[in-house]
Formats: structure tokens, C-alpha cells, sequence
């Protein structure tokens, strides 16, 4: 009897085993038997547990050095200062911009244009022969004075030491060039003219008379031989070194030597400075003047 039940659990397990094989699934049939329940339980083998893995243990790992990050330092603060503007670069005193030169008058005097009036310009700080009294160079003055300026572009420059006017109304000032040169150095450095000093000294002299003292070392003309005629002195009577109270007539003598006098109102008076030294001279009358060998400027 067991003999047949164990054929009988044992062809039921084939069959199953060729179904499970072939992918035909059982229905659920009728329950099985307790007898065959227990042939199954003996035939079926129990799963078995994957054999467990061996535990490795992970490395330990060095350990990560602690380093110190110092504190950020706070950044002291400071105080904004006040802004504070750079002083302007001194500037000389400037009348306006560049004028047009009109005229030439002579060595040390020109003609502008300044807006629609035309103003007479006499240049601070030389004194040019005078073409009027025919004195030597001062055609070749007055020439290269119209080479400077004439129908250009001038600036004029005011001198704080120096009135703004002479007596005659015109302006005192020095005079640039287009391209910057001080006509009045030019002359003088050329020997168109000599350094002139009218009451006060002014911007510029020092200059003024080491361009002088270049011309005088070269010769050049009023320092030349053509216009170094000498110098002769006057007598003392008539006329005086010292000038009287009543005697305001100027005994001039010229760099060529010629002795001319000037009265009062004339062009060159307020220009003249008397110099004894050179045997210049006050007259009381023009007749004084005359008799003493001066003639009259013809400005």
C-alpha cells in the first residue's frame, strides 16, 4: 500500500515537473490529499540560503588633519576724506584772446584790432630807435617789428608792475606771437632796440637784458659799429642834470649819439628818461636847447 501511494506521489511530481518545465501552469484543481500533501513536503527540497557573503571590512581611512582657517581680519574702516580740488597752475594776466595787429608804428608801437575799435600798443620794456628822428636802425626796427606782427594774430599781455594806460592812451603791455615769442625780446635780442626800464622793473627784464647783453657781445645793429658814434658830452650851462621846477624840457641823446630834445605833450616825452651819466640834460626853454646843440623830436 505504501509502495503504491509513493508511485502514485512520485508520478504526480513528473507531471508537475514537465508542466513547470514546459510554462503550463496548473489550475487550482482539487485540493490534494493529506497523504499526498506529506509525499510532497519529503520531495521537495528545501531552498537554500545563499551562502552569506565574507564581511571585508572597509579600510579605515586616515584622518583628515584638522587645519585652523584663521579668522578673517576685519578691514579697519576709515573715513572717506574730503575731496579736494588741485589749485589752478598760475596764470599770467591775459587781456582777452589773440587781437589782429593793423599797424606798425615804429620799433616798440603797433595798432590792433580789438572788437571794433583799433587800440595803439605800446610794447613794455624796450625802446626801439625812433624813425621820425631818423635814428640809426630804426627803419630795420620798424621792418622787423611788421615781420613779427604785422596782419597776424597777437596776444597782449598786461604787467601788474605797469600802468594799464601811458599819458598818450595807449596800452602798455607785452606782446606775444602767434607762436609765442615776445616780440620785444626778439628786437632787443636782434639789436633792434635796447632794453628799457620805465619807473618800475617788470616781468620779463631779467631776460630782456641777458638778450641784450648777447647783442651787445655780437655786435649787432644798434650795437654796431655803424651806430656807435660817440657820445659827446654837453656843456653844464645851459641846461641841468637836476630838474628845476620849471624846467620840464628833455635833453635826449640817441644811441647813434644825436641829441634831441622833447617837450612836453610830445609822442616820445612820457618814454624819455634822463640820464646824466650819458650827458643828457633838462632845458627851461626850447631856445636853451637849441643853443646847446639839441634839436626837436619830431614825435
Amino acid at each position: 500500500m505504501v509502495a503504491c501511494v509513493a508511485g502514485i506521489v512520485l508520478s504526480l511530481l513528473g507531471a508537475t515537473a514537465v508542466l513547470a518545465v514546459t510554462g503550463v501552469a496548473l489550475g487550482p484543481g482539487p485540493a490534494a490529499s493529506p497523504a499526498v500533501r506529506e509525499a510532497r513536503a519529503v520531495a521537495t527540497p528545501s531552498p537554500t540560503a545563499p551562502a552569506a557573503s565574507p564581511v571585508v571590512a572597509a579600510p579605515t581611512s586616515a584622518p583628515t588633519p584638522t587645519v585652523s582657517v584663521p579668522a578673517p581680519v576685519a578691514t579697519p574702516t576709515l573715513a572717506a576724506r574730503p575731496t579736494v580740488a588741485p589749485a589752478p597752475a598760475p596764470t599770467r594776466r591775459v587781456a582777452g584772446a589773440f587781437v589782429l595787429t593793423v599797424g606798425v608804428t615804429d620799433g616798440d608801437t603797433i595798432k590792433v584790432r580789438v572788437g571794433a575799435t583799433t587800440e595803439r600798443v605800446r610794447l613794455i620794456g624796450l625802446d626801439a630807435p625812433e624813425l621820425k628822428g631818423d635814428e640809426c636802425w630804426a627803419q630795420k626796427a620798424s621792418s622787423k617789428m611788421q615781420s613779427l606782427v604785422q596782419s597776424r594774430s597777437v596776444r597782449l599781455v598786461a604787467d601788474p608792475t605797469q600802468d594799464d594806460r601811458d599819458r598818450y592812451g595807449r596800452l602798455l603791455r607785452h606782446v606775444v606771437t602767434e607762436d609765442g615769442r615776445l616780440a620785444a625780446k626778439v628786437l632787443i635780442e636782434g639789436g633792434f632796440a635796447k632794453e628799457y626800464t620805465y619807473r618800475n622793473a617788470y616781468e620779463h627784464r631779467g631776460d630782456y637784458l641777458a638778450a641784450q647783453k648777447r647783442a651787445q657781445a655780437r655786435k649787432l645793429g644798434v650795437w654796431s659799429a655803424a651806430c656807435s658814434a660817440p657820445v659827446v658830452a654837453a656843456p653844464a650851462v645851459p641846461g641841468t642834470t637836476t630838474k628845476p621846477s620849471s624846467c620840464v624840457i628833455k635833453g635826449n641823446i640817441s644811441s647813434s649819439g644825436e641829441k634831441i630834445y622833447h617837450v612836453p605833450g610830445g609822442g616820445s616825452y612820457d618814454a624819455t628818461v634822463i640820464t646824466a651819466s650819458k650827458g643828457e640834460r633838462w632845458f627851461c626853454t626850447e631856445d636853451e636847447a637849441r643853443a646847446a646843440g639839441w634839436r626837436k623830436a619830431r614825435n
